[in-house]
């Protein structure tokens, strides 16, 4: 079969890792979820584990990505995000459809009552006062803006981002916040007119070169006094892992920086750093892989086999670059000064 014969030539260019997704998600059939979640997450032995974690040689990882990095962010995004709003519906909590890291506070924590948890903590962070003017980059199907909404009930001092045509249609649809379909990142914006942005699992779509720019921007259209809050999922290391390729089955064209990195990017957009924190994505991946099969039949009814094969494997993919500690999920409040 096709997919067979592709396996030595996407694992000499990519690695092995990248071919074994690759194989798993091109079967003619819904993958068996035990094997799928144990076959990716398994301890390996050694010598295995030294041919996933050591090729591409690490020139070679940098040309690799420098080659995925070439596609507008737009493509990339959509790809992953435009699939349908009715199968993200299926696994997602359901009162807000968060996208992003939960915070589990016990084992027996629904996937809802750890989104509120995060939610009623980033809430905390931004600090939404009556009358202010928020921004969020990347705002999802909006339910951040949902929850400042809860607090403060201001509606039309909300303002949001996306590159998916899924979630602007569905935010048009559901929520009617001031939701603009813009790339964040190419964005202008008006100088001292938000007194908070934030974003939650947006920034690891940023590539590092686009960064600064970026914050120079950011730091510009926050009022003296304003805030900045992130929260997303960074490198631990400065240099890429052998697997690095295997983001770009998931998000096409992304690529996040190092934690080190984003520090002193901060610090040098002039930002003054009052919060930073680390948190667990494993619980959630695991939450949203189980809740996923347990609607298989829904699921397939929404989207084809290689797409709900793309997804069953990103979630233990996803959970074992975290468990292997190569990945964190970061939260910041970054301050510009008052004047």
């Amino acid at each position: 079969m096709l997919r067979h014969a592709l396996f030595p030539v996407e694992a000499a260019a990519y690695g092995v890792s990248y071919a074994f997704l690759q194989n798993l998600i091109r079967t003619p059939k819904p993958l068996d979820p035990a094997y799928t979640w144990h076959a990716i997450t398994r301890e390996m032995p050694r010598g295995t584990d030294w041919i996933r974690t050591s090729w591409p040689i690490k020139p070679l990882r940098k040309l690799v990505i420098h080659a995925k990095m070439k596609q507008d962010h737009v493509l990339g995004i959509s790809e992953h995000y435009d699939v349908s709003n009715d199968f993200y519906k299926l696994w997602l909590d359901r009162k807000y459809m968060f996208y992003t890291c939960a915070d589990f506070h016990s084992p027996t924590d629904t996937i809802e009552e750890a989104q509120q948890h995060k939610a009623d903590f980033i809430l905390k962070l931004i600090d939404p006062q009556p009358g202010e003017k928020i921004m969020e980059l990347g705002c999802g199907w909006g339910p951040m803006l949902k929850r400042i909404y809860e607090a403060t009930g201001e509606r039309e001092n909300l303002y949001g981002l996306t590159l998916s045509k899924e979630q602007k249609s569905y935010n048009d649809e559901h929520n009617h916040f001031n939701v603009d379909f813009d790339n964040f990142i190419t964005r202008e914006y008006p100088r001292e007119s938000f007194d908070k942005i934030y974003s939650i699992g947006a920034w690891e779509h940023v590539r590092q070169h686009e960064i600064p720019q970026l914050l120079d921007k950011l730091y510009a259209a926050l009022k003296p006094g304003g805030r900045l809050v992130q929260h997303f999922f960074c490198r631990t290391s400065d240099s890429y892992m052998g697997p690095v390729a295997c983001s770009q089955i998931y998000f096409p064209g992304s690529m996040g920086s190092s934690y080190r990195y984003h520090a002193k990017a901060w610090e040098n957009a002039g930002f003054r750093i009052t919060h930073r924190s680390i948190h667990d994505y494993r619980q959630t991946l695991r939450a949203w892989f189980d809740r996923m099969v347990e609607h298989k039949e829904e699921a397939l009814r929404l989207v084809d086999v290689q797409t709900y094969n793309r997804y069953l494997t990103f979630f233990p993919s996803s959970w074992r670059y975290f468990n292997d500690n190569w990945g964190m999920v970061t939260r910041w409040v970054l301050e510009k000064p008052k004047r």
